[in-house]
């Protein structure tokens, strides 16, 4: 009974070559020692034959499970194989490849072989030549994986074929505790739960000369990954000086980082900006891995946290538009429907199928997001005899929770605040009196929480997001809320700055300095100094929650008084930090 499958190049094969190499999965290896001979003398006759590489991929028991004809190029189509032979789980133990030729043996595995290798978890590789040099030994290397450097896999003996055959594989190489992932209490928590997480690995293109800098995006990034539910595991930064182009990456890091994704066994490599649809292809061609970048991300996040009806439909539409451009598949060539020459062909392929789907489902939700604009102006009209002021700031930076402490929300049934980026989507208004309670009475503040700011957010979410952005455009003022305890709140103070002056958000603003019980005292003394009518406050330790109230009320005196008057709005300035 045949144990593996042939698998590869076998295209063009004659029988009695496939048939002879179907033979070479009939014969066992021993379980001491890692190879047969015999075996390989056989297999080193049929590569010269076929001039290929022929790889026999040998489970722990000594089992032959796949001959692959020509250069590894797939560890899922081999590991899916392995998956079906046997109630027992079998586990790669062994590579036996015969490459190159009797004088040039190809006793290095190249770089994408040797993470097709390590996608297995081989134990241990021998490749020999496909015959003895004359008069000489026959040359082979037996190779383990590598747990650092540059390689993917490092010689442990070299030295003569059969003498190598007759090593024991456990004694030259044990591989589990140095391939082992590092544990962490996320992935213990995950695994108790029954839901592994997902390992990710960030790719990082640095052009700041500040380490501190460098920190801080990958802390952000950290954030994000950890926000959609995956653990971070590993970074690999590069630092590149020239502009944009296909080539981000060069090739020793992008090597470096294929092979860290393995020893991490990450799942996902995310990069810290957005590739266009060439350069997101060429890195997963490069690595062997999926690659997302960072708009990608934050679309999963926003997708994760989207719990209206109209807060899915904007995230669909901002995915289907980041999706679109990037689809790929089969048949792109054959894709005719003229009628001319040259345009005749086999008629249009799945994949403008698939296009013109996109294309409708994304027609219906901009008519649907049309809809809820039309739905949140005419709201935003019914409120029009009261002050009206908006809640904006960096994500994370406690905007939720300064909501549910001046609106007076009993705990549990206030607007969610958790620590994590994009934790609400939806706007939400809450009626506010002038003392502060949450009562409706005369002259009342409506005050809204809108969605949270990050740098370089991806075009596809500002455009579907627009009529959520449009709460804080038409308020009468801005209160912008920075997190104190972050150290890159100035940083985080004029990306939020910047997303408003794209929106042309010419409001009177406020800064307001959030968890002051948190941030250290210089931190304040830089406030000051850097933004010299910030108020400070805590929105959970109810610090200076009064005084801002007191404020609100003049202000929203003063910007009803502006409103009523038909006068152009300006900012508050002095005059108002001065009450």
């Amino acid at each position: 009974m045949r144990q593996g499958v042939l698998l590869g190049r076998t295209e063009g094969l004659r029988p009695s070559v496939r048939h002879r190499l179907e033979e070479l999965l009939h014969r066992r290896h021993p379980a001491d020692a890692v190879a047969d001979p015999l075996t390989l003398a056989r297999l080193g006759l049929e590569g010269a034959a076929l001039e290929l590489p022929l790889t026999l991929v040998v489970d722990e028991r000594g089992l032959p499970r796949a001959l692959w004809v020509g250069e590894l190029e797939s560890a899922a189509k081999i590991l899916e194989r392995l998956a079906g032979f046997s109630r027992r789980q079998a586990r790669v133990g062994r590579l036996l490849t015969c490459a190159g030729s009797p004088r040039q043996p190809s006793l290095d595995p190249p770089h994408r072989e040797g993470l097709v290798g390590l996608d297995l978890s081989a134990r241990c590789w021998l490749r020999f030549g496909p015959k003895p040099t004359a008069g000489g030994p026959w040359r082979a290397r037996l190779s383990v994986p590598s747990p650092g450097g540059e390689h993917s896999w490092i010689a442990a003996e070299e030295g003569d074929l059969p003498d190598l055959c007759q090593l024991a594989p456990p004694a030259v190489h044990s591989t589990d505790e140095r391939r082992s992932p590092p544990s962490s209490a996320a992935s213990l928590a995950a695994a108790n739960r029954g839901q592994p997480q997902e390992r990710v690995l960030l790719l990082v293109l640095s052009q700041e000369e500040i380490a501190s800098q460098l920190e801080r995006r990958v802390a952000e990034l950290e954030g994000l990954v950890r926000s959609a539910g995956a653990l971070p595991v590993g970074v690999v930064a590069q630092r590149r000086s020239g502009g944009p182009g296909a080539g981000l990456w060069g090739e020793g890091k992008l090597r470096e980082a294929a092979l860290e994704a393995r020893r991490l066994q990450a799942s996902l490599v995310v990069c810290d900006r957005e590739l266009t649809p060439g350069q997101s292809r060429q890195l997963e061609r490069a690595l062997a891995v999926p690659v997302s970048d960072r708009s990608e991300l934050i679309l999963d996040i926003f997708a994760q946290r989207a719990a209206s009806a109209a807060g899915r439909w904007q995230v669909e539409l901002a995915q289907l538009r980041y999706r679109l451009p990037r689809l790929t598949g089969r048949g792109v060539a054959l894709s005719r429907q003229g009628g001319g020459i040259g345009t005749r062909g086999p008629g249009e392929t799945q994949l403008e199928k698939d296009r013109r789907a996109i294309a409708r489902r994304i027609d219906r939700l901009r008519r649907e997001v049309k809809r809820l604009e039309a739905h949140r102006a005419r709201l935003r009209r019914s409120r029009s005899g009261s002050c009206r002021l908006a809640l904006v700031g960096y994500t994370n930076a406690g905007k939720s929770s300064l909501l549910n402490a001046l609106s007076g929300a009993p705990p549990g049934r206030g607007v969610l605040a958790a620590n994590q980026l994009f934790a609400t989507l939806d706007p939400t208004t809450r009626r506010l009196r002038l003392d502060g309670t949450a009562e409706p009475g005369a002259e009342p503040i409506l005050l809204t929480d809108t969605v949270g700011f990050i740098r370089d957010l991806p075009p596809a979410l500002v455009e579907a997001f627009r009529s959520t952005f449009e709460e804080a455009l038409e308020a009468d003022g801005l209160l912008l809320v920075v997190d104190l305890a972050d150290p890159s709140w100035p940083e985080q103070l004029a990306a939020v700055r910047s997303v408003l002056n794209d929106f042309h958000a010419e409001r009177p603003q406020l800064v307001i300095g959030n968890q002051i019980d948190r941030c250290p005292a210089e931190e304040l003394d830089r406030a000051k100094a850097l933004e010299p009518d910030m108020l400070f406050v805590s929105a959970t330790a109810d610090l200076g929650l009064r005084r801002l109230r007191h404020l609100l009320m003049a202000w929203a005196t003063d910007l009803t008084t502006v409103t009523r008057s038909t006068a152009s709005p300006s900012a508050p300035g002095h005059d108002f930090a001065a009450r």
